[in-house]
């Protein structure tokens, strides 16, 4: 059996070289030649098989994947990209002639760097890697019981942008320079600080029905190593909500950040505001479109369904720009769309949001409560 089997592969492989030689030749002729049979089989398998990034959704065969010493394997796969390619399933199994068996599955959420600006592709998404330790600390001075002044400073230190792992799409190095995304190429260590004043009046922060959160801040950033990174950043944000019925609530939040830098200097990509994914624009991909500045406003009204369940519906509009003025609400990306809310009487358990873009529809679950404030990580920036 064994013999057979290595004779009729070497006949395939005698077969599949031949067509190609005979085609080369009549196109050196300037004759059109048609692939046969067998080399568009072989065409369709070479595009199937080792899961390559791009490859369609469906059924392809799987060829080796065991250990060292288990014969010759092939066996069934399945891919399938889902939620409009925001998640990636892969499984497959084989068999060795040796009777050595094989099962593996993964499941991807690919997501990275699409480039700067509010006219980027989504098929330009690319894939990285950041590292990077932050330390700091902070100080907290209570002028009211609704009143609060907040300064931080820290070090980043240790940034590395490193090849990106996802098979769906290319490492961010591969279609971009830095030119075209600050900072690939060089990430420098800085000295930051930033100062912020914060109003609230909400009736229960974890999930509140009334009141507000209203925030302005200035935040510093200082290269020691290039001196080319250097930046200010100025950010102002409002949550408000309003009782509509005893068991209905209206809310709205804007967000407005404006970068500032000196002659000669650049903010970083990975420091750049960025919208999209579940705390912006819920219709896009996390770190959709990103700029220096940035625009956003969400607004949602949502209802009790039961007694711990809220429906809701819902509409975000942003948009980034590399100056203030050319925020224009013309350029808005918007989306709208549904959810629900599990939670107690002061906090929000989980949501599950569904929202359309003009790029398709999105699914995401979430622990935070909807319109809340970003958590302040230096890297990624995001709202």
């Amino acid at each position: 059996m064994r013999k057979r089997f290595c004779w009729a592969w070497l006949f395939l492989s005698a077969c599949a070289w031949a067509p190609s030689v005979a085609a080369q030749e009549a196109a050196s002729d300037g004759a059109t030649a048609s692939p046969g049979r067998l080399a568009r089989t072989l065409a369709w398998t070479e595009a199937k098989v080792d899961g390559a990034a791009g490859a369609p959704d469906g059924f392809y065969p799987e060829f080796g994947g065991l250990i060292t010493g288990s014969g010759v394997s092939v066996g069934p796969g399945y891919r399938r990209y889902l939620l409009r390619d925001r998640i990636f399933v892969d499984v497959s199994g084989a068999v060795s002639w040796r009777r050595y068996q094989m099962l593996q599955g993964k499941i991807e959420w690919p997501r990275g760097f699409f480039g700067v600006g509010s006219d980027t592709l989504k098929g330009d998404q690319t894939d990285y890697r950041l590292k990077y330790l932050d330390a700091g600390g902070f100080a907290t001075l209570h002028a009211k019981p609704w009143l609060t002044v907040t300064g931080r400073a820290g070090v980043l230190r240790g940034a590395d942008i490193a090849r990106g792992t996802s098979t769906l799409h290319p490492s961010t190095d591969e279609r971009f320079d830095e030119q075209s995304a600050p900072g690939l190429t060089n990430q420098p260590n800085y000295v930051h600080a930033d100062l912020a004043i914060e109003a609230d009046t909400r009736d229960v922060p974890g999930y509140p029905a009334s009141g507000g959160r209203y925030r302005a801040s200035l935040a510093a950033f200082h290269d020691r190593d290039f001196s080319r990174y250097s930046f200010r950043r100025v950010e102002i944000e409002a949550a408000h909500y309003v009782p509509v019925t005893e068991h209905s609530v209206a809310a709205i939040r804007g967000r407005v950040d404006v970068s500032q830098t000196g002659p000669g200097q650049q903010v970083p990509f990975y420091l750049l505001p960025a919208l999209g994914g579940a705390h912006s624009l819920r219709g896009y991909f996390d770190y959709r479109f990103r700029d220096r500045d940035l625009l956003l406003v969400n607004a949602e009204y949502r209802w009790r369904v039961a007694r711990a369940l809220d429906g809701a519906v819902f509409y975000d509009a942003g948009a980034v720009a590399p100056a203030v003025d050319a925020l224009s609400m013309h350029k808005l990306r918007k989306d709208y769309g549904v959810g629900v809310r599990v939670h107690s009487k002061t906090h929000l358990l989980m949501r599950l949001d569904v929202a359309r873009g003009s790029e398709g529809m999105q699914a995401m679950v979430s622990f935070t409560p909807p319109l809340s404030f970003s958590k302040r990580t230096v890297a990624p920036y995001v709202p």
